[in-house]
């Protein structure tokens, strides 16, 4: 449908021109029913649209859950494997340690069993040596023929000067 002739038009409160055409009227009761399927129809359409985009995104979505739930099956297998590892090297430890120490234990049994031999025969020594000190001293009082009080005389001053002689 072609339109009729324009006229210009002038409002003179606001000083404004304007453009008015002569197109002949149609009474709306006739095109309602039309309008009204055209609306629904523009309706239906947005909403196929809207739907086919909200499966879409789901679609996106049910990929990105599926690649995370690989993901984690797979970082919960190589976490597990790792724990198992680490128990294993734990075991391992803690198997050395308690060998380190039976083995600390015996060599403490070992070394205390030593020291106190070595104690023992280092007392039998020395009493030896006293014993054999106070006898070397009485032969060397009685051989030089000397019995002083002096303090300094003792048992290795009287074996010196015995030496001496």
């Amino acid at each position: 449908m072609q339109g009729g002739p324009e006229k210009l038009s002038f409002n003179r409160s606001t000083g404004t021109f304007g453009v008015i055409t002569n197109n002949p009227t149609i009474s709306l009761g006739l095109f309602d029913p039309y309008k009204q399927q055209a609306i629904n129809f523009n309706n239906l359409v947005q909403n196929h649209q809207k739907t086919i985009e909200l499966h879409n995104q789901y679609k996106a979505l049910e990929e990105r859950a599926v690649f995370c739930l690989k993901a984690k099956d797979k970082v919960i297998e190589e976490m597990t494997r790792k724990s198992l590892a680490k128990e294993a090297q734990l075991k391992k430890a803690l198997a050395e340690a308690e060998f380190w120490k039976k083995s600390l234990e015996q060599k403490s049994a070992v070394c205390s069993d030593l020291a106190g031999r070595l104690l023992e025969i280092k007392r039998r020594e020395t009493k030896t040596k006293v014993v054999a000190e106070r006898k070397y001293a009485e032969e060397a009082e009685s051989s030089t023929g000397e019995n002083s009080d002096n303090v300094l005389d003792t048992a290795r001053t009287r074996g010196c000067k015995r030496r001496r002689l």
